[in-house]
């Protein structure tokens, strides 16, 4: 494929399956079905919404379209608002934390061999 040219709105929207995780939504944008070596996600996450705690074997960097964030990133907490971005390697556990306002968020990642997400059973919030 060439080119690929989409809005938000006709992407399905679906929650993310991360135990633990609630008020969390992912629109996988663009995929390899699509050609790409790489997959833009978009996530949106509710009032008090939660993306929890999560290891995986892809890299990603997360970029703040609307709204703030508490990510838990290995043992550390940051806050990061509208424009911020921050790049996870593989490996490193992670968690999203809203607050009060509506999230949103791309994600970019690459492809591995192993796409699995495992949860990891501990909060540093």
């Amino acid at each position: 494929m060439e080119y690929y040219i989409s809005n938000f709105s006709s992407v399905k929207k679906e929650e993310v399956k991360i135990k633990g995780s609630k008020g969390s939504f992912i629109q996988w944008l663009v995929t390899k079905d699509h050609g790409a070596h790489y997959a833009v996600r978009r996530f949106t996450l509710e009032p008090n919404g939660v993306i929890a705690p999560h290891v995986h074997k892809y890299q990603e960097t997360v970029i703040i379209l609307k709204g703030s964030t508490k990510v838990c990133v290995g043992r550390e907490v940051k806050e990061l608002h509208e424009n911020d971005f921050i790049f996870i390697d593989s490996g490193v556990e992670h968690a999203f934390y809203n607050g009060m306002d509506p999230l949103e968020f791309i994600c970019i990642i690459d492809y591995v061999d192993d796409m699995s997400i495992h949860p990891v059973d501990r909060s540093c919030i």
